[in-house]
């Protein structure tokens, strides 16, 4: 059995909105879903429901909120790389609302994930126990090209229905192959030429989190492809992503959403496994 209500919070000044679910039975562990970028109210946001109320089923109390000026929380929409206090102020209030939790788990997906990994660049926080990051998002202007170049120009390329658009006259040649060869250039340069700073904020926040943290990777989504050649072309994050605590499990049908039952499945039991 659980029990669902919203709860109104400050943060920086602005009232921002979650809402906690509650279990009847006391569990240690809790999970803060950090919401990602605004929204409508299915696609990802039904996930974030979903996961939320299979894990208070299973007596794991989950606190789900909307940060600064996404849904109905006050204030300007702010961009995922500025939300650390209302990350910080979510698991403060998550703590006082519960405070037999003493093991937190960090869940976000896409920019949400990035987003929990800038926080803990920043701040610190001792209950913090576990972190799970599905889909992150990494995107630069050399790791985007190689994706385009690895995964839509080659779909493209045996679709026979792109063949029969180009034959047609359907699809503009010169714009395609400057695209294409512009792709080529800025997939064959260095991380240094297109350095995004938040990234390497990112690399430190996990560096330096000294508890377990899953990667949960989609099998169909240029998201996780991108993370995908963020790791493959970068040393450092090679490195991290070795060690023991920061293993990587891809879903190999699941969209960027996980809209299929049996993908949405598999992720509960991942988020499961680490959790218990």
């Amino acid at each position: 059995m659980m029990l669902e209500r919203g709860v109104v919070f400050q943060s920086q000044g602005k009232q921002l909105v979650g809402v906690l679910h509650q279990t009847v039975q006391k569990s240690n562990n809790g999970v803060v879903i950090v919401v990602g970028g605004p929204q409508t109210r299915v696609g990802s946001h039904r996930l974030f429901v979903y996961i939320a109320r299979a894990l208070a089923v299973q007596g794991i109390a989950v606190f789900r909120f909307d940060y600064s000026g996404a849904g109905d929380s006050e204030g300007e929409i702010a961009d995922f790389e500025h939300i650390q206090y209302d990350i910080n102020d979510a698991i403060n209030t998550f703590e006082q609302l519960q405070p037999h939790v003493k093991h937190i788990t960090l869940w976000g997906l896409c920019d949400a994930a990035s987003a929990i990994l800038l926080y803990l660049n920043e701040f610190e926080h001792d209950k913090v126990n576990n972190l799970i990051l599905v889909n992150p998002w990494v995107r630069q202007a050399s790791t985007q090209a190689r994706v385009y170049l690895k995964s839509y120009y080659t779909k493209r390329i045996f679709n026979r229905s792109f063949w029969k658009k180009l034959f047609n006259g359907k699809v503009n040649f010169i714009n395609s192959l400057k695209e294409l060869l512009e792709n080529k250039r800025l997939s064959n340069s260095t991380a240094a030429e297109h350095r995004t700073p938040f990234i390497e904020a990112m690399y430190q926040g996990l560096a330096q989190f000294k508890g377990e943290s899953l990667i949960i990777l989609s099998g169909n989504d240029l998201t996780a492809d991108e993370f995908n050649v963020l790791v493959e072309n970068n040393k450092q994050w090679q490195q991290l992503i070795l060690q023991s605590l920061n293993p990587i499990k891809t879903v190999a049908l699941a969209d960027h959403t996980f809209s299929d039952a049996a993908c949405k499945e598999k992720l509960l039991k991942l988020t499961l496994e680490l959790i218990e």
